[in-house]
């Protein structure tokens, strides 16, 4: 061996490779396509991030409730109650029953549309 170290290591892919010129190219060919696919993960990630993050749209606002409903965990609505958005996650909504003294729930906007005018973030079908 020697203590040539990574000059060393560096002649023998050359080598392998079919000379220096080679062994530069796939170098950079390889940098680039690493850099790049690192570049489409953080892209992707950043949008995930932000789209969880986006603002909740309905917080503070009351809701009536025009038909009864149990949402799990101890939520039951009947017409007529009515509730406020405390903040939202993407499906899971946290709310407070006006009146209710078990605030406050967390619940899924599906269940919240079902039971009174909640919107709901349904895409319409692309056909």
């Amino acid at each position: 061996m020697g203590n040539l170290g990574g000059y060393q290591t560096m002649t023998m892919l050359a080598k392998k490779m079919g000379g220096p010129v080679a062994l530069a190219v796939v170098t950079a060919v390889s940098g680039w396509a690493i850099g790049r696919g690192a570049e489409a993960g953080g892209k992707a990630a950043k949008a995930a991030v932000k789209k969880r993050n986006a603002p909740c749209s309905t917080k503070g606002q009351v809701f009536a409730v025009v038909t009864d409903g149990e949402g799990g965990k101890g939520l039951v609505l009947r017409a007529g109650d009515q509730y406020r958005v405390i903040e939202c996650d993407g499906e899971a909504i946290l709310i407070e029953v006006l009146g209710g003294t078990n605030n406050p729930y967390f619940t899924s906007a599906q269940f919240l549309a079902s039971v009174s005018g909640f919107p709901t973030a349904e895409k319409p079908d692309a056909e």
